[in-house]
């Protein structure tokens, strides 16, 4: 793990208000639902991303963030982690419809990858903010995100998305983070 204490950090898009039409508008162009076969859960779906969409090629960090917000978060890593050259990985979105049950259950983002990153694009309900699993005492931890947040966790850590059965739909941009010392 690349880090223990704290589990978790939350930081504020600064320019949240300035992305959010932008990018809810470039989303809505793409309608593809995801499901895992390999879950018996009926619900256990995502209403809309382009996970599987390698043709898209959108990287939703560089439309995401402003410049203020992209300086803001290298200088994050720097001051945290110390370190001095940073690999953005694959960035996707995620939407959870609202009343569509549409959930992404529990997994992490094992590989060369350090940091997972959620960015809380559209986040009305706090009953769906993402569920991290503690890697020592299995307990689920419930971060207090809001719309306009950044949550970043060590990409080893389990965490899920909960069921969205609320009249709110619920979206985010997620991406990885290598960070070289």
């Amino acid at each position: 793990m690349i880090f223990s204490k704290p589990l978790f950090y939350i930081r504020k898009v600064k320019d949240h208000s300035l992305n959010k039409k932008k990018l809810l508008d470039i989303m809505s162009g793409i309608n593809q639902p995801y499901r895992n076969t390999d879950n018996p859960n009926p619900y256990s779906y995502i209403s809309n991303t382009d996970w599987n969409l390698s043709q898209v090629g959108w990287n939703w960090f560089e439309a995401g963030f402003s410049e203020r917000d992209k300086k803001s978060y290298f200088k994050f890593l720097n001051r945290k982690f110390k370190a001095t050259d940073f690999r953005l990985g694959k960035t996707w979105f995620n939407q959870y419809s609202k009343r569509s049950g549409s959930e992404h259950g529990f997994h992490n983002h094992e590989g060369s990858n350090q940091l997972t990153n959620i960015y809380y694009l559209e986040l009305k309900d706090k009953s769906l903010r993402t569920i991290l699993k503690h890697p020592e005492t299995d307990k689920d931890i419930i971060p207090r995100v809001h719309e306009g947040d950044l949550l970043t966790f060590d990409s080893l850590i389990f965490h899920k998305s909960p069921p969205n059965f609320t009249d709110n739909r619920k979206t985010i941009i997620s991406f990885n983070t290598s960070c070289v010392k």
